[in-house]
């Protein structure tokens, strides 16, 4: 069970990285609409890049 949740979860910078894009992705869709989408991908590519360790 646990190799299931490391395999869905990763580990805390997986799981900590993804809820800060989503979150930042969520406040600047309720303070500019038209925004929210577009903040999710540079979010997403930060998150990857802080994941890699580079």
């Amino acid at each position: 069970m646990s190799k299931l949740i490391q395999l869905i979860f990763g580990d805390w910078r997986n799981t900590s990285s993804i809820a800060a894009c989503l979150a930042l992705a969520l406040a600047v869709a309720h303070a500019w609409p038209s925004v929210g989408g577009w903040m999710l991908v540079p979010a997403l590519l930060a998150a990857a890049w802080w994941q890699a360790g580079l």
